[in-house]
């Protein structure tokens, strides 16, 4: 397997593995890890998708319930069994099919193992290197696992990360020649590796230091603004030579990440200039962009103490823009699902209750949009007053929200109100009460859970 960087994927998977670092950030890792592995599922020659996917799994596993582990242990021989044979039939496949049980519990060596066997076979080492790390983190006494771990670190152009390991491994056997002799090779290793850049007396000048760090940042992704500067200097630098649409894309998200939203916006229409065909997503790009500059502009005007009127009309500018770019795109797409989902939830913001419900009833129809279509129904039925069709579209929500995340915390939330409505109030006081076992300040639930007590006592059930 041939691996692969961000700029080799779809825009979706950096998007993703954005929204995924900015969760994680929050300490949201479980979320996170939802979010990560269906696109390392699908994206198995992305290296740095598994990197991220198995540290926010270890700092979610960190206050993982301890019967949690056991389960997830207990069962995982007759995975591990399921998936070596798999490895013989299809080893990616077999690599994708450790992702769900790992993401509920990372620390099960056995499925940590099989996944590094799969990643082997698939001539995938970031998949067996980033796995075996893990039993290193939770079992770091395992030797056999350390000798492990070092060779798959090495066959992942890790050679020095892999010679520590084996440092650590020759300090407990001085006497083994043969363990001195692996030691040996891998210094070597790690020396034609590194390229001695590290060395005090390394010839390699500012230039070369330079450009490693820009492979290290189009590898990744971009995290702040001071290394936003280093790839717009790479990429103004390359356009001075080559235009090219790739690059002036890459330069767009530059801008965003530095915040400079005029420039991005800039560089994002002459993109769409040079490619001359509709593309949606570039089209919602250069919206993102504007919508940023003029958020920026209304923040300006209020620092240095505006009229009321001039940043009431600088906003009403600001959504008169983004509705048009909303109906416009819903327009020239009318098949796209995605673009009549976001038409559908403006106008929910806007109040048009009636028209969002028409809207999302063809978007429900859709996978992918299906649970978040329901769930907006239903709120549009509370707001219009019909408790009674508001709950079945609601509880269809909840049914199909496996996780307790912020979305099925959402759909119960609304649920309960429904519930409320139609005289329901045990069923709503399970609702919030289910929300509070999850998060227990969320919104106003203990303000609604002390109205449908009867019995204060009873409230703590």
């Amino acid at each position: 397997m041939e691996r692969k960087t961000f700029s080799q994927v779809q825009i979706y998977v950096r998007e993703t593995y954005n929204r995924a670092a900015k969760l994680a950030a929050g300490g949201n890792y479980e979320e996170a890890v939802e979010l990560l592995v269906p696109v390392v599922k699908a994206n198995p020659a992305v290296p740095i998708l598994f990197e991220k996917l198995r540290e926010y799994e270890v700092a979610k596993c960190r206050s993982c319930n301890p019967l949690v582990k056991l389960f997830w242990n207990l069962i995982s021989p007759a995975t591990f069994i399921f998936i070596k044979i798999m490895s013989l039939i299809d080893s990616q496949k077999a690599m994708a099919l450790c992702e769900g049980p790992l993401s509920f519990c990372v620390d099960q060596p056995l499925l940590l193992s099989a996944l590094a066997d799969a990643s082997e076979a698939s001539a995938a080492p970031w998949g067996a290197a980033t796995a075996l790390n893990v039993i290193r983190i939770f079992h770091p006494n395992n030797e056999g696992n350390l000798r492990r771990l070092a060779v798959a670190m090495q066959n992942n152009n890790q050679a020095v990360e892999g010679l520590k390991i084996f440092r650590i491994l020759a300090k407990k056997y001085p006497n083994n020649l043969a363990m001195q002799n692996e030691l040996r090779a891998a210094m070597a290793l790690s020396s034609i590796e590194a390229g001695k850049w590290e060395d005090k007396g390394s010839t390699q000048d500012k230039t070369d230091l330079k450009d490693a760090l820009i492979n290290q940042l189009l590898q990744g992704t971009i995290h702040d603004a001071e290394q936003a500067q280093i790839l717009i200097d790479k990429f103004q630098s390359d356009l001075a030579t080559t235009d090219s649409v790739d690059l002036r894309r890459k330069l767009a998200d530059a801008y965003m990440i530095k915040e400079d939203f005029e420039a991005a916006y800039k560089e994002y229409c002459l993109v769409a200039e040079k490619l001359g065909i509709a593309d949606p997503v570039l089209d919602k790009q250069i919206e993102k962009a504007k919508l940023a500059q003029m958020d920026k502009e209304i923040t300006t005007l209020e620092a240095n103490g505006a009229s009321a009127e001039e940043i009431a009309a600088a906003r009403a500018q600001r959504e008169a823009y983004h509705e048009e770019q909303v109906v416009s795109r819903a327009s020239r797409y009318p098949n796209d699902l995605q673009l009549q989902f976001d038409l559908a939830e403006l106008r929910f913001e806007q109040g048009a209750y009636e028209e969002a419900q028409t809207l999302f009833g063809p978007v429900s129809e859709n996978p992918q949009k299906r649970r978040a279509s329901l769930v907006y129904l239903g709120r549009c039925a509370l707001k219009l007053g019909d408790t009674a069709a508001a709950e079945p579209l609601l509880a269809e929500a909840v049914k199909e929200m496996y996780r307790m995340d912020k979305y099925r915390r959402e759909a119960l939330y609304y649920l309960a109100i429904a519930y409320e409505g139609n005289g329901k109030k045990a069923e709503a006081l399970d609702c919030y009460k289910t929300i509070r076992a999850n998060m227990e300040n969320y919104r106003d639930i203990a303000v609604r859970i002390a109205a449908l007590t009867e019995d204060p006592a009873q409230e703590q059930k």
